[in-house]
């Protein structure tokens, strides 16, 4: 099993891997990171769905929640040692940290408003305040988005009464990394190695010189390919592969296949127009070529490299020169409600989390890819991350019962995932996911094992948000044909490679 680890540098790596009670194990750079051909300009890390859910405005909602019986300690005097022994979780109250006596505990959290998902949380927060009486959790509005979840969170630190756990789906975290809780230290104190716990993504996507920051713990937004078995049956096509390592399906037989079910004057075409998860200045188009956009141990930009400009190119020839992807007036007349895969006339899309279950028969498969190994596309643990605050302790004490696989296992649910990265929590995720949309989700999981994380290491730098506005913008000449591959390319690659390490 393949995994890809996020790291600043070499000397990082080897002292994030000392502090979180790794003695010996290599942290290798990697990297990740997608986007929609159609809606290049997301920012997103991981969005909740692949299919657009419509958002409420959910009622907050409070559940109570507990402690247990150990005396608080603080997180500034703990042991920065961590025992190499794997301390799991219990879901009991007997693993808790205890607020002080009679005094109860009100920790704000906060998720988007996807339908659904606030319903879906409440019990699980009960049933963490039945196991830990004395901590109660309020769940905050996030807002229709990850923009306005963000935008709320950063207010509330501003204005001094910072959201104490939060959901992290839009990537990055420089800019606000000094009000974060720091849980290296809270891990090594309690004897809990994170890597038993987590998959290996799941940890080092939010590692920052050695300094852990937040753990994948909802679900993993991960990059697969929806293919209606309908039209490839009517085509008299075979169904492309589940296992991403099947060589024969390369991006040659993708066009081919893209191209055999388009039938434009009946508005039914091969390719939706969503190529991945996020895509910021088509940075993940490479991927599907073996390249990604970032090297984060040469902290170096590889957006200008052969396979990034061939992926750049491919998927824009995709669109514009073969036509096997609907026109923004095409799509409309086509009205479907959400991913536009769900009206039934589009043979394949890369979607990345729930659809809704059809009419027609479909699958999930792996993505295509050229070169020795499927490293297309991307996938991003979405975390919980928590700021500091006089109840700290007691934030730890919910961290660490969600990490409970019990617990974790009824996460992915809540925002439409189909896997965990918390070891033993998938099975009853798939199962979850597999009722119902009516789609094993195989296919999801088997490339997380190959794909990087989103932007390929990227996110955690400060400058992060600065390159990502000037790649929105700077993608939009070349995505309109005004501006060459080759320019486009050298031009972001001087960019991030100037202003992403402030």
């Amino acid at each position: 099993m393949q995994h890809h680890v996020l790291t600043r540098r070499t000397l990082v790596r080897t002292s994030a891997t000392m502090a979180l009670g790794l003695a010996g194990a290599a942290l290798l750079s990697a990297c990740g990171g997608a986007g929609a051909a159609t809606t290049n300009a997301s920012s997103a890390a991981a969005p909740a769905t692949s299919a657009a859910a419509t958002s409420s405005a959910a009622p907050t909602t409070s559940a109570a929640v507990t402690t247990a019986s150990q005396p608080s300690t603080s997180a500034a005097s703990a042991s920065a040692v961590a025992s190499t022994s794997s301390a799991a979780p219990s879901s009991s109250a007997a693993t808790s940290s205890s607020a002080p006596a009679g005094k109860g505990i009100t920790l704000t959290y906060m998720s988007p408003d996807d339908t659904g998902r606030h319903d879906a949380e409440t019990p699980i927060f009960a049933d963490f305040a039945k196991a830990n009486p004395g901590i109660n959790v309020e769940i905050v509005s996030g807002g229709a988005s990850w923009t306005t979840v963000q935008t709320k969170l950063k207010t509330s630190i501003a204005g001094n009464v910072p959201i104490n756990v939060f959901q992290n789906g839009w990537g990055s975290w420089g800019d606000f990394e000094a009000a974060l809780m720091e849980l290296t230290s809270l891990f090594a104190r309690d004897k809990m190695d994170p890597y038993k716990l987590l998959t290996r993504p799941a940890v080092d996507t939010f590692l920052d010189q050695g300094k852990l920051w937040g753990f994948g713990l909802v679900g993993v937004s991960q990059d697969g390919l929806a293919y209606n078995q309908d039209l490839f049956d009517a085509a008299g096509l075979p169904h492309p592969p589940v296992d991403p390592a099947d060589q024969s399906w390369t991006m040659e037989r993708f066009l081919e296949s893209a191209q055999k079910l388009t039938k434009a004057d009946q508005l039914q075409f091969g390719f939706g127009g969503s190529l991945a998860g996020f895509d910021t200045g088509g940075m993940t188009r490479g991927t599907f070529f073996g390249q990604g956009p970032w090297d984060d141990t040469a902290q170096q930009a590889h957006m200008d490299k052969p396979g990034m400009l061939q992926g750049l190119q491919y998927w824009k020839d995709i669109r514009d020169r073969y036509k096997v992807q609907p026109t923004s007036d095409q799509a409309k007349s086509i009205g479907a409600k959400g991913d536009i895969f769900t009206s039934g006339k589009i043979g394949m899309q890369v979607v990345y989390g729930y659809i809704p279950k059809q009419t027609f028969n479909w699958g999930l498969v792996a993505l295509p890819h050229d070169g020795s190994d499927n490293i297309s596309g991307r996938g991003y643990s979405m975390p919980l991350m928590a700021t500091k605050t006089a109840a700290s302790e007691q934030t730890w004490t919910l961290l660490k019962w969600t990490l409970a696989s019990a617990n974790a296992a009824r996460f992915p649910e809540t925002a439409h995932y189909a896997i965990s990265p918390v070891l033993g929590a998938s099975d009853q995720a798939k199962q979850a996911f597999k009722d119902k949309v009516g789609v094993d989700p195989t296919a999801y999981e088997l490339m997380a094992q190959h794909s990087h994380v989103s932007a390929w290491g990227m996110l955690k730098y400060k400058g992060f948000s600065k390159v990502s506005d000037w790649l929105t913008n700077a993608f939009k000449p070349f995505d309109t044909g005004t501006q060459s591959t080759s320019d486009y390319a050298k031009g972001a690659n001087d960019y991030i490679n100037a202003n992403l390490m402030q």
